[in-house]
């Protein structure tokens, strides 16, 4: 029965890899810590000039033998910012990874982005960004992994057998050019508040996308995005409300809530900040899929973080409730050798 099931489920992979309908482009719960996954004109508006970031979520351990898994890995950087802290306008660049793979066919997507943006200043540390994300993607499915309803002998699924499919029997791939564009606002409200908002556009040329059919598009897709970072001077607790929210043909999602981020150290007598050791814990809803919970440790220049889907959607009597785990690594780093002049802006 678990080999039926397992078969039904890699059928359905399958089907949403062939059929343009059911596009949708990968998502990931914790989006606030890399937002240049969102959107390009992000890029290099990290809190020092250089970031690292690594990414792994597993989604749907409850309902398949083989869940489907996503990594992703990138590096973004400031350019024209000699003072390390975004006091004028600059350059921000970025290349991108992504590695989605599902099921038994290991229906995979390899995505890699080069976001590059201008970043102007409009105010003392205010900043309106536009970028612009040219990309390559990669789709495979290794179909001599999939069994038929033709190989079924009355006790199992017999691979010997002929399943009667010429071309999904193969291993098939394809490979396209994409691009994307956003725009980005990130205004500074005091010494310790912040917030920003981006708008973001992606699969522009709107690309062929299915494998075998010539005539399927890839669906455009519209994403927006924001966050606050909240704080007093007297309060060692940063109160971060985010959004994200996408518009990709049929589909559709929004994602909101908010995340406290503690000070785990005493003010510095000396310098007036805080020491950069901080812990975050977030909570936010997906609505019609997920309650997603979050804990984050940052330190100096090295942050680790990881977050849990609850699925309260239907298919939560399949997952059990039992949605996606997922891990990230951020290292950040002033190649100046400069220090920031505000460390509790995120």
């Amino acid at each position: 029965m678990k080999k039926i099931i397992r078969d039904s489920l890699a059928s359905f992979v399958l089907t949403l890899g062939l059929n343009a309908n059911a596009q949708q482009d990968k998502h990931f719960s914790m989006f606030t810590e890399s937002p240049v996954f969102l959107n390009p004109a992000t890029a290099g508006f990290s809190a020092q000039q250089l970031q690292l970031f690594t990414n792994y979520r597993s989604q749907w351990l409850t309902v398949t033998e083989d869940p489907y898994r996503t990594i992703s890995a990138g590096v973004d950087w400031r350019m024209m910012d000699p003072e390390a802290n975004k006091s004028s306008s600059f350059i921000g660049a970025g290349v991108n990874f992504y590695n989605d793979k599902a099921g038994i066919s290991n229906y995979t997507t390899n995505i890699i982005t080069f976001p590059i943006n201008y970043a102007l200043q409009v105010g003392e540390m205010d900043h309106i960004s536009f970028g612009l994300q040219p990309a390559f993607y990669q789709r495979t499915i290794q179909g001599d992994n999939l069994t038929w309803d033709s190989q079924w002998n009355g006790v199992e699924f017999d691979q010997g057998l002929d399943n009667n499919e010429l071309l999904l029997s193969q291993n098939l791939n394809i490979s396209r050019f994409d691009i994307g564009a956003g725009v980005y606002w990130e205004k500074q409200v005091s010494k310790y508040s912040s917030f920003n908002l981006g708008l973001a556009g992606h699969h522009l040329t709107k690309q062929r996308v299915n494998i075998l059919n010539d005539e399927s598009k890839l669906f455009r897709k519209i994403t927006l995005h924001g966050q606050g970072n909240f704080q007093t001077a007297t309060s060692n607790v940063q109160v971060q409300p985010a959004i994200l929210a996408f518009l990709q043909g049929p589909n559709k999602s929004m994602t909101f809530g908010t995340a406290f981020r503690f000070a785990m150290k005493p003010q510095s007598q000396h310098t007036a900040y805080f020491n950069n050791m901080h812990m975050s814990l977030g909570a936010y809803l997906r609505v019609n899929d997920a309650i997603i919970t979050s804990m984050i440790f940052e330190l100096p220049q090295i942050s680790i973080g990881a977050s849990y889907d609850l699925n309260v959607s239907r298919l939560n009597v399949a997952s059990k409730g039992v949605g996606a785990m997922e891990f990230f690594l951020r290292y950040r780093m002033n190649y100046e050798g400069r220090t920031l002049a505000n460390p509790e802006i995120h």
